[in-house]
C-alpha cells in the first residue's frame, strides 16, 4: 500500500541504518497500512504503480527524467505522494538540496518547499492548525527545524494545514504553512517541512506527531 522510498540517497529510512535519520517508530505506527521500502531506483520506477502512497524524505539524489514523469502520472492516475524537506541554513551533507529536488515534483501541483529556516521559540511546539482531516485530533506537534512553505495555488485545491506564527524565526515567510495538502483530480500531497517530526525522538515525548502521520495516510487513502 506505502512505498518508501530510499532509492534517492534519502537521508531517512525505516530499515534503521546507521547513515539515515531513523524512521522506525513512523513505521511501526503505519505499517499496518502495508508499507514496503525500497532502495533500488529500477524497482522504484518498476513498481511505483503498484502502490497507493509513495513517501520521499529528505532526498539527496535528483529524480530522472522517466522517475518524475512517472510520479507525475501516477498522482494524475490517483496515487498519493508524501513529500518531506527540511531547514536550508547551512551546506551540511543532510540538509542541503532537498528542497529543489523536491520542488521538481511538488512545484507543477502548487506547492514550493523554501530554501529558508523555521524555529520556535517556545519549547518547539506548532499548534497552528487549519480545519482539515489531517488535523483531527491534534493539539500539537514537536517541530524542530524546517523549512517554509509556498502554496502557488490558492482555496480548496491546496490548502496549508500547520503555520508558523510570531515565535518563528524567518523574517522573510514568517506565518506562512510548514505543511500543507493538495488534491489533483484524484490524486493528494502532503508535503512537510521538517523531516524530524517524524523521526525517532532521542526521548520519549508527549505530543500528536505520529497521530498526524496516520491522519494523512487515513486521508490521502479515504
Amino acid at each position: 500500500m506505502i512505498l518508501f522510498d530510499e532509492s534517492h540517497n534519502e537521508f531517512c529510512g525505516i530499515k534503521g541504518l546507521r547513515k539515515r535519520r531513523s524512521y522506525l517508530l513512523w513505521k511501526e505506527r503505519v505499517e499496518s497500512f502495508g508499507i514496503t521500502a525500497v532502495s533500488s531506483r529500477k524497482k522504484f520506477l518498476k513498481e511505483m504503480n503498484t502502490y497507493k502512497i509513495i513517501v520521499i524524505a529528505e532526498p539527496h539524489a535528483y529524480f530522472n527524467l522517466a522517475e518524475t514523469r512517472a510520479l507525475f502520472d501516477f498522482v494524475l492516475q490517483g496515487g498519493a505522494l508524501i513529500l518531506i524537506g527540511n531547514h536550508h541554513n547551512t551546506q551540511r551533507y543532510y540538509s542541503y538540496g532537498c528542497n529543489e529536488i523536491l520542488n521538481v515534483v511538488s512545484n507543477p501541483f502548487g506547492i514550493r518547499f523554501n530554501t529558508d529556516e523555521i524555529r520556535f521559540f517556545e519549547d518547539n511546539i506548532l499548534d497552528h492548525f487549519a480545519d482539515h482531516p489531517i488535523c483531527k485530533g491534534i493539539k500539537y506537534i514537536h517541530y524542530w527545524r524546517g523549512c517554509s512553505l509556498t502554496l502557488l495555488r490558492q482555496g480548496t485545491v491546496v490548502r496549508g494545514v500547520a503555520f508558523g506564527s510570531r515565535h518563528d524565526t524567518s523574517e522573510i515567510y514568517t506565518k506562512r504553512p510548514i505543511a500543507a495538502a493538495l488534491y489533483t483530480g484524484k490524486g493528494k500531497i502532503f508535503c512537510l517541512g521538517d523531516s524530524s517530526v517524524w523521526a525517532d525522538p532521542k526521548t520519549p515525548l508527549e505530543d500528536d506527531n505520529f497521530t498526524l502521520a496516520e491522519n494523512v495516510i487515513t486521508w490521502q487513502l479515504g
